[in-house]
């Protein structure tokens, strides 16, 4: 840099960046640069030189701009996101154009004809918190601007971002129609409560079920505990010990714990022992309230592997520190095949079955601990209310704990992104006259909850149902593979995947993620069975579709698998059998129609109403249930 010809200046900066840049080029870069230049043309240079503005420099996805006035630069980003969604209103998904666009207010280094320092620094951060199709400024920017345009702003708090030490405020800009794509609101499949429970473990009773929720929405790290409290969900994980001599199983028990430590160590909401500490009591007598109060954790798993013939059995304890007592045990035996084949059976089992067991267990601590108020235990106890009253209640009262969880601490990663599933759940019991209202909470939360961490698996599984309510089924799928991607034990990633591909009008590969969600152990109840018989419904293969659907059925007790099974009976032909499920179905769901299942489940392709309409809606009809 010429010292000579550097200088500083206030100024008002606008970054703006391209959602899906990549993506977009991958499946089609030279239609993706000649639809970006026209955007350059026709919206975006306009916008930004009619008010004034200065354009810095661009990348193939971005831009750097200038103002000498605050009130123009958000004025120029205001129209560019309107032209935006107007443009981006009668073209399919995949061609749609969405920019993230950042305002700041700060002091910028001029070298020559570009420009940098913090004021930019800030811009970009800010540029990085919106979401698609929106804007977020500093505070600076809102001081400024209030009152001046008709615009709300929404505070989202100090928020940490990266390489600026100190918190930045950072505001949402909210205009009618700027946010959220002008669309109309797309059809989306319901996800019961039990479906996220899926992205941590199979659960076979209720409470376990819940239990595993903890895994599958973590948080962004405990809050701190006093000293002499360890902090909720913390493990320590022990070596497991090999029952032989052979110096090959005592390697293979070593593998196994520092995998396992690993693994646990990804789930976000869950304190993790830092291993060569754990492993510091190898050998030893194990006193574990020394242990726990030695490693300032509340659980302490041990475990042990054991040839026998061809076969290695597996076996892991959960214990409480505290009181000493065993939480929860589980023993599997591996034959030589799987272990053959399917080298990371074991460690993909045995974290999916710990972490569900510590869920479960915390959760029951934090239901009867009514006396604290920590953030973690308060999210927990939501859980339990929720199991203790299934339905709309339920669901409500634990979104209370949620909030109040989030008042305390409002960078908890976990309540953010349970807030997220709250909402889902309450808008899959029927028509809701919120519903625009909770799908805009959904989005702004579990943006926020993946910006706060985005190596969070359970905050981009909560990103991507929020994304699906929206209809936005491609970046449903990314978040879903980045789910996937940091948490590839998870079971609910598959079954996920199979929703959005039901959603999205393609059964087919539903049906492939469904039944390999179906093939995993545990595989999480009845939820994959139900992906399952969705899946064959819509492909027409109704035979299956019964079998399946009875499966669900029997597992899930819910009205939800009443209604596919109803269809499945019908469209078989077995009218005895489907009157009988038909009326199963309006006994728990009186007044239940046609309508209703479209005006409730959304999904954003024709594909999918073309389904419904052909395999379920004429089933439903052939059994007897009304239209309206």
């Amino acid at each position: 840099m010429n010292t000579d010809i550097v200088s500083r200046r206030l100024a008002a900066i606008v970054i703006a960046d391209v959602v899906g840049y990549s993506r977009h080029m991958e499946r089609d870069d030279t239609g993706t640069f000649a639809r970006l230049r026209l955007i350059r043309d026709e919206v975006v240079d306009p916008a930004i030189v009619s008010h004034g503005g200065r354009i810095v420099k661009t990348a193939g996805d971005g831009l750097l701009a200038e103002f000498t006035s605050v009130l123009a630069a958000l004025r120029a980003s205001i129209q560019i996101q309107r032209q935006m969604a107007a443009r981006n209103h009668d073209l399919p998904e995949d061609e749609r154009v969405y920019y993230r666009i950042g305002v700041n207010l700060g002091d910028i280094i001029v070298d020559t004809n570009d420009i940098a320092g913090d004021g930019v620094n800030v811009a970009s951060r800010l540029e990085s918190m919106a979401e698609p199709g929106g804007i977020c400024v500093s505070s600076a920017v809102r001081e400024q601007i209030h009152g001046k345009l008709d615009v709300n702003f929404i505070d989202i708090g100090e928020q940490h971002v990266r390489n600026i030490v100190r918190p930045i405020r950072i505001y949402q800009v909210r205009l009618e129609g700027l946010a959220t794509p002008p669309t109309a609101a797309p059809r989306f499949q319901s996800r019961t409560g039990r479906q996220r429970r899926w992205l941590v473990a199979g659960a076979t009773s209720a409470l376990v079920a819940v239990a595993a929720i903890g895994l599958l929405l973590p948080l962004h790290r405990p809050s701190r505990t006093p000293a002499d409290s360890p902090p909720a969900m913390s493990i320590a994980i022990l070596p497991f010990a090999a029952a032989s001599e052979s110096a090959a199983d005592a390697q293979y028990a070593e593998q196994l714990t520092n995998d396992i430590s690993t693994n646990m160590g990804r789930v976000r909401e869950a304190t993790v022992a830092v291993p060569t500490q754990a492993f510091a009591v190898t050998g030893k007598t194990i006193d574990v309230s020394s242990v726990g109060r030695q490693l300032n954790v509340r659980y302490i798993a041990e475990g042990e592997i054991r040839r026998m013939g061809e076969k290695l059995a597996v076996t892991v304890r959960l214990t409480d520190a505290r009181t000493r007592k065993q939480s929860w045990s589980d023993r599997r035996d591996f034959d030589a095949t799987t272990l053959m084949t399917n080298p990371d059976a074991v460690q993909i089992r045995v974290t999916r079955r710990l972490i569900s067991a510590l869920t479960n267990t915390e959760i029951q601590r934090a239901a009867h601990d009514t006396a604290s108020a920590h953030p973690m235990d308060l999210v927990l106890r939501g859980y339990a209310m929720q199991s203790a009253e299934p339905g709309v209640n339920g669901v409500r009262e634990a979104r209370k704990q949620f909030e109040a969880a989030l008042r305390l601490d409002p960078n908890l990663v976990l309540a953010l992104s349970e807030s997220v599933w709250s909402y889902s759940e309450e808008l899959q019991f029927g028509p809701n006259p919120e519903r625009k209202v909770f799908q805009q909470k959904m989005d702004a939360l579990s943006g926020r909850a993946v910006s706060i961490d985005p190596q969070d698996g359970a905050a981009w599984a909560a990103r991507a149902a929020a994304l699906g309510w929206l209809g936005r089924w491609d970046e449903a799928l990314s978040a879903n593979e980045r789910t996937e991607s940091l948490y590839p034990w998870a079971v609910g990633v598959l079954v996920w995947r199979a929703w959005i591909m039901i959603s999205m009008g393609r059964p087919d590969d539903a049906l492939t993620a469904a039944q390999s969600a179906v093939t995993i152990d545990p595989p999480g109840g009845g939820d994959p069975q139900l992906l399952t018989c969705k899946s064959y419904l819509y492909l027409g293969r109704y035979d299956d579709a019964v079998a399946a659907c009875e499966k669900s059925a029997g597992l899930n007790n819910s009205w939800v698998d009443q209604v596919y099974l109803t269809a499945a009976y019908a469209q078989k032909g077995d009218m005895t059998k489907a009157r009988i499920a038909r009326e199963e179905l309006l006994k728990l769901q009186p007044g239940y129609t046609i309508e209703r299942y479209r005006q409730t489940w959304y999904s954003g392709s024709q594909a999918f109403f073309d389904l419904v309409e052909k395999h379920l809606a004429a089933g439903l009809r052939k059994a007897g249930i009304p239209e309206r």
